[in-house]
């Protein structure tokens, strides 16, 4: 504090400005308080409907109970409520909204338009910028439409920090997918712009399941299982599905989604070594515990929460999890039948493909050098590692050491970041110094040994192989190939809102694809590839990355970066038969693009000097 500097007391409209941007951060938040409030009044159909994602238009419409007029200027204040009235209440919530902040912080930083009837009577109400204007009679069906109208419009600085339409768009249909989970009595009609994204009758938790996760094919649902006072129900992939990020795992405390590190961690010890490293299973996971069990009062927007006894919450997650487990019979292969035209398309496109049968690099002259390519994609090691089984449960403190380890599945890495080469003799090497004297040694399929003028060189061939794939890629050095048969596949709605943002950079980088669009539903249709891709891995390939996209605070570097990683996959692999020419020519393509590092930072070669060897020997 300056000297000479007062205390002052804030005034009321700098106050509620404050309180409101707790409340109120973005459009999906807007929605997300809205339909909460919809749902508490009973609603057992909501619209909702949102324009230039959000931020110049929401509407929220329910069959709910609807307010009186007294009521509904009451509504708009702060810290009013129906949900509670004394602090004890505050530990036996079952409702969602009970602070009684939505409206007032919503309408704090907008203009809002709030028409209801308890069916007794209608009214309308207007507010600018925490001020109502007017209030009139209506008339409409019992229930509540809110609209919000201009968000941020009085906080400039605010609303400059907003994201672009399609991230906020996305964010909205994240959120909407969440109550269709959640609530699946209930019929939710969810428009964008009038083009209708969601129209969901009632049904069950299955159906919405399939609804919101389309690519999953195999799921089970959890038994009603009990633990003491905790109930775990809900729906789990079979491990055979799964995303590369925990972005497909939604977990629900007393019907209210929540954020919590440890109940990722709780859901994978479940599944134990069932998972190969780095990859994360879908899920839907309901927790019920006792009102006075579970505090859901420690932050603004209820998005996290705080259990009396955590430890017996992530056990019975884990043994759940577990015992639901039980009931996949093995893995199965999920095939469609290929038409022997098709068939016959693959054959072709895949002969056709630079990198199908042979994959070519340009040599030191420009001339074109001849690589196998693998039958199948793999990671360099021989096997996939998995997760070491063990079912007890560790405690807090062993799911939070986990936590720490988990969280580098989902770090990008920096590309033009190089790491040097640690080994027993660590020698910084320039491939464009190297003088290879004499034949090459080809170590299990792996490892290229040869002698250079004052060493001994040793090159990891499919990490070399991987970095030129990149190369290639950063210099569009490939064709893109036009599918005779489309290859078509579905996916959910805030996946394909992360498609529609890229679509233009897709293209740049050789994927032709249209979007067939219904109600419920997405089809892609994907008509060229780029070629370093094998038509077999092209929807896998696209999917993985628009999951690298899905998480705002995890965007890659670029879009080439993230497929460099995935075509990496169609380098020489591990354990594959190297003529001396395919080794000889790579080589010569490292020197001239002097390459250190494969793209995932791992070093392409070790060179051990003889001055090295003959210290480590003692010979001198």
């Amino acid at each position: 504090m300056n000297k000479g500097q007062r205390i002052i007391k804030l005034p009321d409209e700098v106050v509620s400005k404050i309180a409101a941007g707790e409340v109120v951060v973005n459009p999906a938040s807007v929605v997300k308080e809205l339909v909460e409030n919809s749902i508490d009044a009973g609603a057992t159909s909501i619209e909702v409907q949102i324009k230039d994602g959000g931020k110049s238009y929401i509407k929220v419409s329910d069959n709910g109970s609807g307010m009186s007029k007294e009521d509904l200027l009451l509504a708009v204040q702060r810290y009013t409520t129906s949900k509670i009235s004394s602090i004890e209440d505050i530990y036996n919530i079952t409702s969602y909204g009970f602070r009684g902040e939505a409206l007032a912080s919503i309408g704090e930083v907008s203009r809002l338009v709030i028409t209801t009837s308890n069916g007794n009577e209608s009214n309308k109400l207007e507010m600018v910028g925490g001020k109502i204007v007017k209030v009139i009679e209506t008339y409409r069906d019992r229930g509540t439409t809110v609209e919000v109208f201009d968000l941020f419009f009085n906080i400039p600085a605010r609303r400059k920090f907003l994201s672009s339409e399609k991230i906020e768009r996305r964010m909205v249909i994240e959120v909407i997918e969440r109550f269709l989970l959640t609530k699946p009595g209930i019929k939710f009609l969810f428009k964008v712009d009038d083009e209708v994204i969601y129209n969901a009758p009632p049904s069950n938790l299955s159906e919405r399941f399939k609804l919101v996760f389309p690519e999953v094919k195999s799921f089970e649902e959890i038994d009603s299982c009990k633990d003491g006072v905790i109930k775990i129900s809900g729906i789990i992939s079979s491990p055979q599905f799964f995303r590369k990020n925990r972005s497909g795992q939604l977990f629900f405390v007393n019907g209210r989604f929540v954020l919590d590190n440890l109940l990722h961690l709780a859901l994978e010890r479940g599944y134990g070594e069932a998972l190969t490293e780095g990859t994360h299973p879908y899920a839907v996971i309901f927790i019920e515990v006792p009102p006075r069990e579970v505090d859901v009062n420690i932050h603004p927007q209820k998005l996290q929460v705080k259990f009396s006894e955590p430890r017996m919450v992530y056990d019975a997650i884990a043994r759940c999890v577990r015992d639901t487990l039980r009931k996949f019979e093995g893995f199965r292969l999920f095939v469609e039948k290929i038409e022997t035209h098709v068939a016959k398309q693959i054959a072709s496109t895949n002969d056709n493909q630079d990198e199908s049968k042979t994959l070519h690099i340009n040599g030191i002259n420009g001339n074109k050098t001849v690589f196998r390519d693998a039958e199948r994609a793999v990671e360099q090691s021989d096997t996939p590692k998995v997760r070491e089984p063990g079912y007890p449960f560790e405690g807090v403190a062993g799911y939070e050491t986990k936590y720490q380890s988990a969280k580098n599945y989902q770090k990008p890495f920096d590309f033009t970041t190089s790491r040097q080469p640690s080994a027993l003799f660590p020698h910084v090497v320039s491939p464009t110094n190297l003088e290879k004297v004499g034949e090459f040694t080809i170590v299990k399929n792996r490892y290229v040994l040869f002698e250079d003028s004052d060493g001994i060189v040793i090159v990891d061939f499919h990490a070399a192989h991987e970095r030129v794939i990149y190369e290639q890629l950063k210099e569009r050095q490939f064709q893109v190939v036009n599918l005779l048969i489309p290859v078509e596949f579905s996916i959910g709605k805030s996946l394909a809102s992360v498609l529609e943002s890229l679509e233009n950079e897709l293209k740049e980088l050789g994927f032709s694809l249209e979007m067939e669009k219904s109600e419920n539903s997405i089809k892609v249709v994907l008509k060229s590839i780029p070629s370093l891709l094998k038509i077999t891995q092209a929807q896998e390939t696209l999917i993985e990355m628009l999951e690298e996209y899905r998480i705002p605070f995890n965007k890659p570097k670029s879009i080439l970066h993230v497929l460099a990683s995935k075509a990496c996959k169609t380098a020489v692999r591990t354990g594959d038969k190297l003529s001396t020419d395919e080794v000889r020519m790579l080589l010569d393509e490292i020197k001239r693009r002097n390459l250190l590092t494969c793209p995932h930072g791992r070093p392409i070669m070790l060179k051990i000097t003889f001055d090295q060897l003959d210290s480590y020997f003692e010979r001198r």
